[in-house]
């Protein structure tokens, strides 16, 4: 029998694990479209939020340039202490959410301020804050500053004078930097070129005959907006800062014309190292000469004004008198001598021998000798070189050296005769000072500087004589520092170019018996070696003019006899309500001064130290600042 065989069982198929399969893929594909979902979800809401941050941020940027726009339009203004509240939860107009803008502005180191800054202009900040309806917040901050006038070489508010006559550009004259007019601009209409522009020209009209200018930069831009000279309040302001240092000056009495001054500032520069220079970082000091009111020598003594001639003549024939030759009463003139090393005046031309009789040439002999002395000079009062040996005296026949009554100085100084009569110009001796120094009244000034000063006065202020800095400002010009000598002068009224004995031409009457004629005019009674010219380093902003005094001749003299001065050479600029007379042509003879105006580059930079500026103000920097527990009553404190 053959063996039976087994049956096979046949195989089942495992359902289950394709199902788990296809479930845990489904999983995981809805695991990554939830992913894909949540992250896409993730980025539109992140999208949204710096959407919406981006926006509040914009909004805060805006409102700085807004609040300066506002400021420069003179719808706001910056308080000198504190701030300012400009936009107080405003909506924002054209944002695509809700945002309301609070804006504040603030002075840095104000005009007034001993503490921080403000030397070299006016600086402000705007603080501005955003805020939508989800709290998004943004706090932008702006650095801001006013121009000074220091930037313009020449500027003026109205181009006629009182009488209406235009003040023309003519004969070549040149501005060497920014020209701007409130006024048109008028060029005489003669050969080309009347006038010479070497930078930037602006005015808020027109020009007349712009063809005859000769324009070096780009064409010249008219019909801006207006550019108001500071007020008088702002005289107050640097007389603060003056006060604080102990140098407000206030003549003790006034007399004459309005010209006429009976204090004047010097400045002495004074080599207290050794070094055989004075352009050491404190080197610099001035002195203040004040008359008394007796004036025994005259109301022009301090200023060396060729007196008026007296009121009795000099019987010539019978019945006929002629008029004295004034400068030979003038005791600010004599002829001068070595004595001891040092230049003096040991016989002034008033104290020379008494008039003789017989005719006008005998009488006045002795007088037009030393008139034509190789020799003779002519000096400010008080000047050392006035006395018989040349040395310092602190009080004359007719005023005083006022004696130092704040700050210090140096061995070197205390030692020398003068050592107490001179104010430093550094705050290493006087701490307090911030380089201001204010007159209440009429005042002259001349010497040379070492520092950085504005000199200020309510009044007239009159250039007596050269004014310079110890380092010539057209050597500079290239390298410019902050600690670069620069001279600002300030006037309330009018700042003149002084007819005196030094600066005007000085006649005498000829030698024939009745002196009825005039000889050539003498240029030489000027101590400087510059003469005739005026050598003036300053940048001069006058609320009236800057003019020359008397620039025409005077009633009775011929035109012949009343010659020009020569030029005023300044380095620094002439900012002015209105142009002033700086010479007059009459018989065919100029008279007064021709103007040379060269602009000093380092005061765009370093201007005089509290200078008035243009009240625009410039963008500066910008800064973020953290929102988080910002309050403006904490960011803004001590201002």
């Amino acid at each position: 029998m053959m063996p039976s065989r087994g049956l096979s069982r046949p195989r089942r198929p495992r359902r289950g694990f394709a199902l788990m399969a296809v479930i845990l893929v489904s999983v995981v594909a809805a695991t990554i479209a939830l992913a894909l979902s949540m992250l896409s979800m993730s980025n539109v809401l992140i999208q949204s939020a710096s959407e919406r941050a981006m926006s509040v941020d914009d909004a805060a940027l805006s409102g700085l340039e807004i609040a300066r726009a506002r400021l420069n339009a003179r719808l706001d203004t910056v308080p000198v202490t504190g701030y300012a509240t400009i936009e107080n939860g405003v909506t924002v107009t054209g944002a695509p959410q809700p945002i309301t803008r609070t804006t504040w502005v603030a002075r840095i180191g104000n005009s007034d301020s001993l503490d921080v800054g403000g030397e070299y202009g006016v600086q402000g900040e705007i603080v501005s804050r955003t805020v939508d309806a989800s709290g998004n917040t943004a706090v932008r901050r702006a650095l801001m500053f006013q121009q000074s006038f220091a930037r313009y070489a020449y500027f003026t508010d109205i181009g006629t004078n009182p009488g209406g006559t235009i003040l023309w550009f003519a004969n070549g004259w040149t501005a060497q930097g920014p020209l701007h007019s409130n006024d048109s601009l008028y060029i005489w209409d003669g050969t080309y070129p009347q006038a010479v522009f070497r930078d930037d020209v602006t005015t808020a009209k027109g020009i007349l005959n712009r063809g005859k200018g000769w324009f070096q930069k780009p064409p010249p831009r008219e019909g801006v907006s207006r550019i108001e000279l500071p007020s008088t309040a702002e005289l107050n302001v640097v007389r603060n800062i003056a006060q604080r240092a102990g140098y407000v000056f206030t003549p003790s009495f006034t007399t004459g014309d309005s010209a006429t001054v009976t204090m004047r500032i010097e400045f002495v520069p004074v080599d207290i190292d050794g070094d055989g220079l004075t352009t050491g970082p404190d080197e610099g000091f001035f002195r203040v000469y004040q008359m008394r009111p007796a004036m025994p020598n005259g109301n022009g003594w301090a200023m060396a004004r060729t007196p008026a001639p007296p009121t009795t003549g000099v019987p010539v024939h019978s019945g006929s008198t002629t008029t004295l030759d004034s400068l030979l009463y003038a005791r600010n003139c004599g002829v001068t001598t070595m004595v001891g090393g040092r230049v003096a005046t040991p016989t002034t031309f008033a104290a020379i021998a008494p008039l003789a009789a017989g005719t006008y040439r005998q009488r006045m002999r002795a007088k037009q000798d030393a008139f034509d002395h190789a020799n003779a000079r002519c000096f400010l009062g008080g000047d050392p070189r006035l006395t018989p040996t040349g040395t310092f005296v602190a009080s004359d026949a007719a005023g005083d050296w006022l004696p130092r009554t704040s700050g210090t100085v140096p061995a070197a100084v205390a030692a020398r005769a003068d050592g107490d009569y001179l104010w430093p110009l550094s705050p290493r001796f006087n701490p307090d000072f911030r380089g201001v120094i204010f007159a209440e009244g009429r005042v002259g000034v001349s010497g040379t500087v070492r520092g950085r000063i504005t000199l200020v006065s309510r009044d007239n202020m009159v250039v007596l004589h050269e004014l310079r800095q110890a380092v010539d400002p057209s050597t500079t010009s290239g390298s410019c520092t902050p600690d670069d000598d620069i001279v600002g002068l300030f006037s309330g009224r009018h700042v003149l170019w002084a007819d005196n004995a030094l600066q005007t031409p000085q006649q005498r009457r000829d030698n024939s018996g009745n002196g009825t004629a005039w000889l050539a005019a003498r240029r030489d009674f000027d101590p400087s070696p510059s003469r005739p010219d005026l050598a003036v380093h300053a940048v001069v902003l006058a609320l009236g003019s800057i003019a020359t005094e008397r620039a025409s001749p005077p009633a009775g003299l011929a035109a012949a006899s009343y010659v020009h001065r020569g030029t005023v050479r300044q380095v620094g600029g002439r900012i002015q309500s209105r142009a002033g007379q700086g010479g007059t042509m009459s018989g065919g003879f100029l008279h007064g001064y021709v103007s040379d105006i060269s602009f000093n580059q380092c005061a765009l930079r370093f201007p005089p130290p509290y200078f008035p500026t243009t009240g625009h103000w410039s963008r500066g920097q910008f800064f973020e600042i953290n929102p988080v527990g910002f309050a403006p009553s904490s960011w803004f404190a001590g201002r």
